[in-house]
């Protein structure tokens, strides 16, 4: 693992860290890209400055994660295939409360986006959904901080390719 990676908080227990420059995935590739454009020399962009909708066949597979006071995370978005591959529609959801259906899971996804704001450049991670039981899949995804005019961090938005064990 690089030191940069080492400064992220850890991912939830069945997923690891991944350096950008490992991402495989060309439509993750591609919105990192997007990221890194609106940015504009700035440490990140706004999240006035990021169209979800500029990615139409993303948006099932996007996420967006509010940073509230605390902070606490709010999932404001959450794709069809994010609902499919965890079974669970969990928009409107503080990021805690997906202990109460997979216990630890919820408090881990705190610290790792705890950590993505503390950190404030974007990450990757890769794993698998097994604990979900809905089938064995796999996923690799990008989490991208954004921000608000004094530059704290607002949202994150993430976006996730999903794939099934038997693909």
């Amino acid at each position: 693992m690089s030191a940069a990676l080492g400064k992220i908080g850890p991912v939830e227990e069945s997923a690891h860290l991944l350096a950008l420059d490992d991402l495989r995935d060309p439509s993750l590739q591609e919105i990192l890209a997007y990221w890194d454009t609106k940015r504009a020399g700035r440490e990140m962009p706004s999240r006035e400055d990021i169209v979800p909708t500029a990615f139409p066949r993303l948006m099932p597979r996007m996420f967006m994660i509010r940073v509230e006071e605390g902070p606490s995370f709010v999932y404001s978005l959450a794709g069809s295939e994010s609902i499919d591959a965890h079974g669970w529609n969990f928009t409107g959801m503080d990021v805690r409360a997906l202990d109460r259906k997979w216990p630890g899971y919820g408090t881990s996804m705190h610290r790792f986006y705890a950590s993505i704001v503390q950190r404030r450049r974007p990450c990757a991670a890769a794993g698998s959904l097994e604990f979900v039981n809905r089938g064995f899949c796999h996923f690799t995804a990008v989490y991208l901080p954004l921000a608000t005019a004094d530059g704290a961090v607002s949202h994150i938005m993430g976006v996730a390719a999903y794939r099934m064990a038997s693909e």
